[in-house]
């Protein structure tokens, strides 16, 4: 609201900034990553995560499937993950229609179905190999990401928030390009699950979601608390409990 206020650093009262708003959190868990669904839902200026695990991030897992699944088709695991991904959308019953009793791989039966939206997937697949052979990771999946429109069917089901870890993994692949000959495969081989960390100190007019640990240092006109309710986990109990004389004196 405007009429909701603080002090900018000369004193004076200016309305309230997305940038002003630090939320901090104990742990990144399943609540962290509901925090910042919501507020993208909302239409909330956010920074996004302030550490990605970024191998460990389905979206990413579905780009690297699509990349193992263009390079080796014959990857039954690669394939059959990248189906049901959103980039290709298939369904466990379409898995089922024609992986049981197949006589050779899961690709020569995705290939040999009469139902069209296998023909659709294995065209695709068909195409993806062709660019996996003339393209680098960069251009491979920026094309995959823009074009084919990847980029919005992965949003449409994992939320906004798996922009964040879809740039991260572009930008990697970027990276990869610019230092060495470009190749898909071996940008796929060097992939390791790093941990992306963000400046959240440059974050801009962004509200920041963090943990109370990366939060050191920083400072925020408006923090948020909202996880300091539940009681802590058994793991911060002692190795060792002190038991009195009352105790022994009972069970004598």
């Amino acid at each position: 609201s405007s009429k909701e206020r603080v002090c900018d650093e000369n004193g004076l009262g200016r309305p309230i900034r997305a940038g002003d708003v630090m939320i901090l959190v104990r742990r990144r868990n399943a609540f962290f990553d509901a925090v910042i669904r919501a507020l993208k839902e909302k239409g909330v200026p956010v920074a996004g995560a302030d550490r990605l695990q970024l191998l460990q991030n389905i979206a990413v897992m579905d780009l690297v499937a699509a990349g193992r699944a263009a390079l080796l088709p014959q990857d039954d695991l690669a394939l059959a993950c990248v189906l049901k991904s959103p980039l290709l959308g298939l369904s466990d019953e379409d898995l089922l229609e024609i992986a049981p009793e197949r006589k050779g791989g899961l690709y020569e039966a995705l290939g040999a179905s009469e139902n069209p939206a296998h023909k659709t997937a294995f065209a695709r697949i068909e195409s993806w190999r062709l660019r996996a052979r003339a393209d680098g990771p960069f251009r491979f999946y920026a094309h995959l990401l823009g074009a084919e429109g990847g980029r919005r069917l992965i949003q449409q089901r994992l939320g906004p928030e798996s922009r964040d870890a879809m740039d991260e993994f572009v930008k990697l692949a970027l990276d990869h390009e610019q230092r060495e000959t470009p190749s898909l495969q071996a940008f796929l081989h060097e992939l390791q699950d790093i941990s992306i960390k963000r400046d959240m100190e440059a974050a801009g007019q962004c509200v920041r979601v963090l943990t109370v640990h990366a939060a050191k240092g920083l400072e925020g006109k408006i923090v948020l608390l909202p996880d300091t309710c539940s009681t802590p986990g058994s793991r911060f109990d002692p190795k060792i409990f002190e038991l009195g004389d009352e105790f022994f004196g009972r069970s004598l």
